[in-house]
């Protein structure tokens, strides 16, 4: 019984330590988003196109803030890591999302329309 708990701990770790890996990774594509969007080829040209962009900007932003408030959790080893392991597996989802969504916007973007 004493050697399950040694490995669930491990496992837990080696979770823990993959997740930190992927948070940071996604922060720096955050970044590279974030310069695209800056980009002047994606200036909105329509009502739409701005609505779109502010809303990306304020969810890379929430994005942003709550990556690396769960990274700092991981990585100091905060009590309740099973659950900030959890929220950062939300957050690599949510990621994905919103790398869709400003692909979405940037293909929109150089047509000169949004589908919505």
């Amino acid at each position: 019984m004493e050697k399950f708990k040694e490995n669930l701990h491990l496992l837990r770790e080696t979770d823990s330590n993959a997740l930190v890996v992927r948070l940071e990774r996604n922060q720096r594509d955050l970044m590279q988003m974030r310069n695209k969007l800056r980009s002047y080829r994606c200036e909105p040209k329509t009502y739409n196109l701005f609505e779109r962009i502010e809303a990306l900007k304020s969810a890379m932003e929430r994005c942003n803030k709550e990556n690396r408030d769960v990274i700092q959790a991981l990585k100091e080893g905060r009590t309740g890591i099973g659950e900030y392991i959890d929220q950062a597996k939300r957050q690599i989802s949510e990621f994905r999302k919103l790398h869709s969504s400003v692909d979405d916007y940037l293909t929109n973007c150089s047509h000169g329309e949004l589908h919505l």
